[in-house]
This record gives C-alpha cells, sequence and structure tokens, in this order.
C-alpha cells in the first residue's frame, strides 16, 4: 500500500490529537471519558463513541493508534476495491462504530448503576477491525507482540484465548470483555457484509493444513 487511505488517516490524528490534549485538560477528559452511570441517568449518549477518543496514557494511546492504524489501512483499501471509494467508506465507518457500540454493551450491563466506573480507548473499535482483517484473511502472517509470527487465525484464537484468561484472572485494570466484544462485532459484521468470508476463512485453513 503506497497511501494511507483518509478514514484510517483521519480516525488515528483526530484521536491522537484530542487524546493528548486532554491529557493536560481534565474536564475535557472526564467530559469525554465512559461512564454508564452517566449514560443511563443524565442521558449522555454520547460517551458510548466519545471515549473512543481519549486514553488514560501514551503509551495506551500509541498501542492502540499503530494497532489501528495497521490493519485499518489495510482493510479501508480492500473495502474500496471491492465496493467503491463512497460504499466503502461507509462500511468502514460502521465496523469501527459498531464495534465501538457493541464493545460498550458489557459496561452497560454491569456498571450503569455505579457512578464510580469509567472506561477510555478505542480498543473495542480496534478489536472489530483486527478482527474483521483476521476473518478476511486468516493466512496472512502477523506478528504476536510484534515478534512472534503467526497465520492470521491462529493469532485471532489467541487473542481470544488471552482476554478470556485475563477477564477471568481480573486485575489488569483493563475492560477484556470489551475487546472481546468488540472483536465478536468484527466477526458478526463480516459474516453479514458477505457469509461466504466465513466459509473462505475455514476453507483457507484447510486448505493450508491438507493441501
Amino acid at each position: 500500500m503506497d497511501f494511507a487511505p483518509p478514514l484510517t488517516l483521519i480516525i488515528t490524528a483526530v484521536t491522537a490529537i484530542i487524546s493528548y490534549q486532554a491529557f493536560n485538560n481534565y474536564s475535557l477528559f472526564q467530559k469525554l471519558l465512559f461512564n454508564p452511570w452517566s449514560v443511563k441517568n443524565r442521558n449522555e449518549y454520547y460517551r458510548v463513541l466519545s471515549h473512543t477518543l481519549v486514553h488514560s496514557d501514551f503509551t495506551h494511546l500509541a498501542f492502540n493508534m499503530i494497532t489501528f492504524f495497521s490493519f485499518g489501512s489495510f482493510l479501508e483499501q480492500h473495502f474500496y476495491k471491492l465496493w467503491g471509494q463512497q460504499k466503502g467508506m461507509i462500511l468502514f465507518l460502521v465496523l469501527y462504530i459498531g464495534g465501538t457500540i457493541v464493545a460498550s454493551l458489557p459496561a452497560l450491563r454491569k456498571h450503569s448503576d455505579n457512578s464510580s466506573y469509567n472506561a477510555v480507548g478505542a480498543s473495542g473499535a480496534v478489536s472489530a477491525i483486527m478482527m474483521a482483517f483476521m476473518i478476511m484473511f486468516p493466512l496472512a502472517e502477523l506478528r504476536f507482540f510484534l515478534i512472534i509470527p503467526m497465520p492470521a487465525y491462529i493469532a485471532a484464537l489467541v487473542f481470544f484465548a488471552t482476554e478470556h484468561f485475563l477477564q477471568k484472572r481480573g486485575g489488569t485494570n483493563i475492560a477484556h470483555d470489551a475487546h472481546i466484544y468488540g472483536a465478536m462485532a468484527g466477526i458478526i459484521f463480516t459474516m453479514v457484509l458477505d457469509f461466504d468470508y466465513l466459509i473462505m476463512f475455514f476453507q483457507q485453513i484447510r486448505n493450508s493444513w491438507f493441501g
């Protein structure tokens, strides 16, 4: 790929700028973070989406945006090739926003009466983008933790196993259920978009094993 597609670049830039501003502006940070109690009791529904624009620290921001840009730039270009730029942009936005909303459901269910619960970050949306890529390109070589090479379908299994284990163990101060729900949104989106993607997912894995 010779260029960064518009939406991927715009989302990355806007998120980075607003997150950086929020690092030094506590009022802005508080205004945008995800607080399920405020969503339920103050009708501040915008928080379901706005929390993707703020992050806990620079490492959190960098990890999310590097991951998003790595998968999103390729996936957006793929959408353009298949459906044209206008429809491709719409589909990409539906995936990103849909992943954000679905990833927020566990916290809305469990913490809507807990005014002290807060969450920030684009991890749910990023998980949706990443998992959609893994379903569409199961044999693509990825590097787990940027080090260990593995095909995308193995990385998907490692992702779900790791997130499930960390969620059950607890104590990480990370909403692992949001990551899982976001990733599931990516799978569902891909199946609704074209169920053949799921069929081809298993066919490609089978062919890679048995020729």
